[in-house]
This record gives C-alpha cells, sequence and structure tokens, in this order.
C-alpha cells in the first residue's frame, strides 16, 4: 500500500472513532425527549445499594427515573420520593431498615431496593417483580397474554440504556 492511501485508512478510522465517541456523548433521549441526568448522589446510592441487594444498578437508577425523575419531594396517591415508596404498606420495612424519612434519597432507595429485591429473591422474575413494585393487580394475567405493562417496558427500556452507556 502506499503512503497516501494509508493516511485516507487512518483519517478514516479517525474519523469514525470520532463518530462513536459523539454518538456515545449524546445524552439518552426517551419518548418525550427527556434526557436522563441522573445526579451524582443517585449514582452513588444506587452503585452501593445495588451491591447490596444484588440488583443492577442501572435498573435502581431506571425505577426512579420512571417514578419521579429522580425528585427527592415528588409525592402521588401517598407514595413518597424518588422511588415512590408508600409509608402505608413499608411502615415495618422502615422500622426495620431504620428509615425514617421517604424523602431522605437513601433511605427511600433503601426501602425500595430492599421490597424489589424481596421480590426478586421470592423467585420473581425482573418483569414480574417489577410490576409488582408498581402495585399492579393483573401481573400474572397480563404475562400470560405475553404482555409487559409500560411502566416495566420503560424500566427496562431505560435500565439498558444506562447500561449501554456504562459498557455493560
Amino acid at each position: 500500500m502506499k503512503k497516501m492511501e494509508l493516511w485516507k485508512i487512518l483519517a478514516a478510522v479517525m474519523a469514525a472513532l470520532i463518530l462513536m465517541e459523539a454518538v456515545i456523548m449524546i445524552p439518552i433521549m426517551l419518548h418525550a425527549q427527556e434526557a436522563v441526568k441522573v445526579p451524582e448522589s443517585v449514582l452513588r446510592i444506587s452503585e452501593e445499594l445495588g451491591a447490596e441487594y444484588h440488583l443492577c444498578p442501572e435498573t435502581l437508577r431506571a425505577v426512579g427515573w420512571v417514578e419521579s425523575r429522580f425528585d427527592p419531594e415528588a409525592e402521588n396517591d401517598g407514595c413518597i420520593g424518588v422511588m415512590q415508596v408508600s409509608e402505608k404498606w413499608h411502615k415495618d420495612r422502615m422500622a426495620g431498615l431504620g428509615v425514617t424519612d421517604l424523602k431522605d434519597i437513601r433511605g427511600n432507595m433503601k426501602v425500595a431496593a430492599d421490597y424489589l429485591s424481596e421480590l426478586v429473591n421470592d423467585g420473581e422474575d425482573l418483569e414480574v417483580a417489577l410490576m409488582r413494585y408498581h402495585g399492579e393487580s393483573r401481573v400474572m394475567e397480563r404475562l400470560s397474554e405475553g404482555e409487559l405493562s409500560e411502566y416495566v417496558a420503560q424500566v427496562l427500556e431505560i435500565s439498558a440504556m444506562l447500561e449501554y452507556q456504562h459498557g455493560k
């Protein structure tokens, strides 16, 4: 090969690498063209809780995004915080974990991770566990019809994109 051809090949490879880097750096865009920007505290806490509860940290982040867009002050129908935890249903779990404030990001995520881990450890696959976490009543019926809820589809999609972004 001539020197000029080698330089052209090298230039093409460099251009491809630069383009790949640009694609990787583009923020994740979702249905409403919202970029998933994970707060540093949620990144750190999800890594710690993922390791502690044997859950994928990106899945914990995805749940937090879908539930509240990581808003620790979010309240909806009795559910509170980043992971939208219901004190009514998780009072005993909160007491056992020493969590008193569901607006505290770490405490909220700990209760959620503990519950999701329990669902998975009870033999549920992740899809079923997420449907139960979300409080869906027709879980088995929907699964027998080969259908996932929109909630589960969103969580799994975001989790997969976050995993890809982190090289998993």
